[in-house]
């Protein structure tokens, strides 16, 4: 809060969606820990949730973390700020993230985004869990 406080919405957002080591920026370790009260604050400002929904990769990458560590608060609340409907996923499901030219930056145990899939299930699950139809 303090450094979004700091920067325009721009800004903070780029810092946002910046990756570590693993691959893994801070919206997606919010989602990954189920730290609602941060995603609630995340997801509260504009220029987040316009990233969010303009960038596919980056709602791809959203889905995948609801999916892979499911958590009935987390879901209804993202795929609600986030207006994420059942179509949104099944589009999400073609959508492929390109693999980076290099590698450089990344531990040995990062995720590798390129080599994974949004699954049927995580229709269903994400469905039913929150998000309207």
């Amino acid at each position: 809060r303090k450094m979004s406080a700091l920067l325009d919405g721009n800004a903070f957002a780029a810092l946002l969606f910046k990756n570590d080591g693993y691959n893994v920026n801070a919206l997606e370790s919010a989602i990954r820990k189920n730290k609602v009260d941060t995603l609630q604050y995340l997801l509260q400002l504009d220029a987040v949730k316009m990233e969010c929904q303009s960038n596919k990769d980056i709602m791809w990458r959203i889905v995948w973390w609801l999916n892979k560590k499911p958590n009935d608060v987390t879901i209804k609340m993202v795929g609600e700020a986030l207006s994420i409907t059942q179509e949104t996923v099944k589009e999400l499901q073609t959508h492929k993230i390109v693999e980076p030219e290099s590698m450089t930056g990344f531990a040995e145990e990062h995720y590798s985004y390129w080599n994974e899939s949004i699954p049927d299930e995580a229709v269903a699950k994400l469905r039913d869990e929150s998000i309207p139809d």
